[in-house]
């Protein structure tokens, strides 16, 4: 269910690209382009940055030791000094090496993975060849107020789906690219490594790239690099953080999706605290529906007063 899900969300994204190209070869040769080129895509994103992540654990783990020495050294107070008592940098090694072993654990269930792999490339072509087939023939049963209501909804889900696939995921792309000659620049090493975790980060609005940018913020003071501190704070911050979600995004999203984007960061942590990593599609997905909802029950609530009060024959 979770895979047909994924494929589904998907498919409601690539519908309008399959019909613009069905318009020059058949319907079924532009679905297995579109559904082999989505597939390679994604297969070649999750196995570039499952593999940058976990080849440079160790690394993250070496900078936050850093960190706690350079605070431990820079102050010499009563706080700092109880921190190996209580055991902190042992919890973060900790830490660290479950996320590292977690990621090693999906790198081996490769049989696992490639059965959902197939459910999910035949979900995603059957949607995308004959998605429009089917909201054609449904629209066809559907007049006056019920077609209205429908196409509420069926807006919302495509504005929601577009927010979280295209907008979001494009600016995960153009972070990156950006990141990439800030951390030259930074001067430290694992530019590729710092780039996909601010890609990672710029998928949720708001939080984005901060993150990072913060937790380097804090190892260049520990380390008293005031160099480094001024260019994570005067470029770094407004080019990877301001610039993407302040600017980037909502151009991106433009007039089309009508979506606060505080439903969008919402969604994504709630519905992942509750049905785990499918929770980043529906989360948002779900609390777009209730918005759509609460619209159509307004709008039947108005219709329903305008006819009461219409005067009578």
């Amino acid at each position: 269910m979770r895979v047909i899900v994924l494929a589904l969300s998907l498919a409601i994204v690539l519908i309008p690209y399959q019909e613009r190209l069905a318009r020059r070869i058949s319907p079924a040769l532009s679905a297995i382009l579109i559904t082999v080129g989505v597939v390679f895509t994604l297969l070649v994103t999750v196995i570039l940055t499952g593999t940058v992540l976990y080849q440079n654990m160790e690394y993250l783990i070496s900078i936050i030791s850093s960190m706690i020495e350079g605070f431990k050294g820079a102050f010499e107070s009563d706080l700092f000094l109880s921190i190996p008592d209580l055991g902190f940098e042992e919890m973060t090694n900790t830490l660290l090496t479950t996320i590292r072993d977690t990621i090693f654990s999906y790198l081996m269930s490769v049989p696992g993975i490639g059965v959902e792999l197939i459910l999910f490339i035949g979900s995603l072509y059957l949607f995308v060849c004959k998605g429009q087939k089917i909201g054609d023939d449904i629209s066809k049963g559907l007049y006056g107020r019920s077609r209205n209501n429908i196409t509420i909804i069926w807006k919302r889900v495509s504005d929601t789906l577009y927010s979280i696939y295209i907008v979001h995921f494009s600016i995960a792309v153009i972070t990156f690219f950006l990141a990439l000659p800030f951390f030259w620049l930074l001067g430290y090493d694992h530019i590729i490594f710092y780039s996909v975790l601010c890609a990672l980060f710029a998928l949720v609005p708001f939080l984005g790239p901060f993150v990072i940018l913060a937790f380097l913020a804090l190892y260049a003071l520990s380390m008293g690099d005031i160099r480094a501190l001024l260019l994570i704070l005067f470029i770094g911050y407004p080019v990877l953080s301001i610039a993407t979600d302040l600017y980037l995004r909502p151009v991106l999203m433009g007039k089309r999706v009508e979506i606060n984007p505080v439903v969008i960061f919402i969604g994504f942590f709630g519905g992942m605290a509750v049905m785990g990593i499918i929770g980043f599609i529906l989360g948002p997905l779900l609390l777009s529906l209730i918005i759509g909802g609460y619209q159509i029950v307004i709008n039947e609530l108005h219709a329903a007063t305008s006819q009461s009060e219409a005067p009578k024959a």
